[in-house]
């Protein structure tokens, strides 16, 4: 039987430790807009619950995106493999494993030593527990803040994401499972040098988990090395600041233009918005806020933005930009927690480039329940709220507010 002709160009993406397709941020859209067809692979113990980690061996990780290789190569001309995290670790072990000459390898922040700034001084103590019987399997490691990712916004959506549970990451992965990470940093620390498709190597200077010892170990022993340091982002490298800095190194590397893949930008909406496009933003918003996934609200603010909280309440103030308002809201569920509820009482008052919502918030803060009602004032500059203001409608109950709003 004569077999298919290959053609096109593929790549396999190898998400991270607990992670999935997440990890690797904007790359798959950006990979197909350059005309890459992106396959992801799901690594054994992942997409269910932290617990399913315990069993699971590296060899079974290595197989399974071995297998996926071994599937997916012979339909392409052009293969590329990628990973990050574990999952660069794994494209490391795979190509070397199939000598993978058919594409080129990206590791991203692979953890070739676990040495980062956040990593304890005790971290060396746990090859001793690895050899405590029934341990390792009941010991967790925590996923913990900064969650890699040193963007405020970023992370705030992260730690919203975790508190509702959402199943995006594992919130802790045992420590079996961290046993198994060191044996597969082991092969890669022992095979690297047998690596024959050229390499790039991408990881952050101020990375919390590795070190750049990583790095400078793989470009010391990948024979076709190109080593890129980011500057202004933790371990989750493609969701983080330097996001689009590590997308164009790919994309370079892989041989495409990186202007040609990059997402449209969104028309420029001119100012004042019609009536429609302001109220679509304004539902959003309120969608957002009444029902306490407040993370959502983030990226509709201009980052420029001025949040103003009139009243009596404890998060009353002047809030200048979006950081200050993340670090605002951040506040409100450290002091109310999940109390909050936030509804609205009659319809919007559009008008122009300016929205007034009539608003309730109920809210317990030491004990103690709260009860506020007001106008908050959104006004919109080129399809984002630039400022927020909320009044009290009694100044007699401001003292007992327990929505955080503002902007003037």
């Amino acid at each position: 039987m004569t077999a298919p002709k290959s053609g096109g160009t593929g790549a396999l993406l190898i998400h991270g430790l607990g992670g999935t397709q997440f990890d690797l941020g904007p790359m798959h859209k950006a990979l197909r807009r350059a005309g890459v067809e992106t396959h992801a692979v799901t690594l054994p113990g992942h997409a269910g619950r932290p617990e399913d980690l315990v069993p699971v061996r590296a060899e079974q990780w290595l197989d399974t995106v071995t297998q996926a290789y071994d599937e997916l190569a012979a339909q392409y001309e052009t293969f590329h493999v990628m990973g990050m995290c574990l999952g660069g670790l794994l494209a490391l072990a795979l190509a070397e494993r199939r000598q993978h000459r058919k594409g080129r390898l990206v590791a991203l922040a692979a953890p070739v030593y676990i040495d980062g700034w956040s990593t304890p001084w005790y971290r060396a103590l746990r090859h001793v527990v690895y050899h405590i019987p029934t341990l390792p399997a009941r010991m967790r490691v925590e996923e913990d803040e900064p969650f890699g990712i040193k963007n405020d916004l970023v992370r705030a959506i992260v730690k919203a994401k975790f508190e509702r549970g959402d199943n995006f990451h594992y919130r802790w992965v045992p420590l079996a499972c961290i046993r198994q990470v060191d044996r597969l940093r082991g092969w890669v620390l022992r095979g690297a040098h047998r690596i024959a498709c050229p390499t790039l190597v991408v990881n952050a200077r101020e990375d919390e988990l590795t070190s750049l010892r990583s790095a400078d170990f793989l470009d010391s022993a990948v024979p076709d090395v190109r080593k890129v340091v980011v500057e202004n982002s933790y371990h989750m490298i493609c969701v983080d600041n330097d996001r689009e800095q590590v997308v164009s190194s790919v994309l370079e590397f892989l041989g495409f233009d990186p202007a040609q893949a990059r997402r449209p930008s969104r028309a420029r909406v001119e100012v004042p918005m019609s009536e429609e496009a302001f109220a679509a933003v304004v539902n959003e918003y309120l969608q957002a806020l009444t029902s306490g996934h407040f993370e959502a609200i983030f990226p509709l603010l201009e980052p420029g933005v001025r949040w103003r909280h009139h009243g009596e309440h404890p998060l009353a103030g002047s809030y200048d930009d979006r950081d200050a308002v993340i670090g605002m809201f951040a506040r409100l569920q450290a002091l109310a927690g999940k109390s909050v509820r936030i509804a609205v009482t009659a319809p919007p008052r559009i008008e122009g480039s300016t929205a007034e919502i009539d608003l309730e918030a109920a809210s317990v803060m030491d004990g103690e329940a709260r009860h506020s009602q007001g106008t908050q004032t959104l006004r919109m500059r080129n399809g984002r709220i630039s400022a927020v203001t909320f009044r009290p409608s009694d100044s007699t109950v401001a003292a007992a507010e327990a929505l955080p709003a503002p902007a003037g």
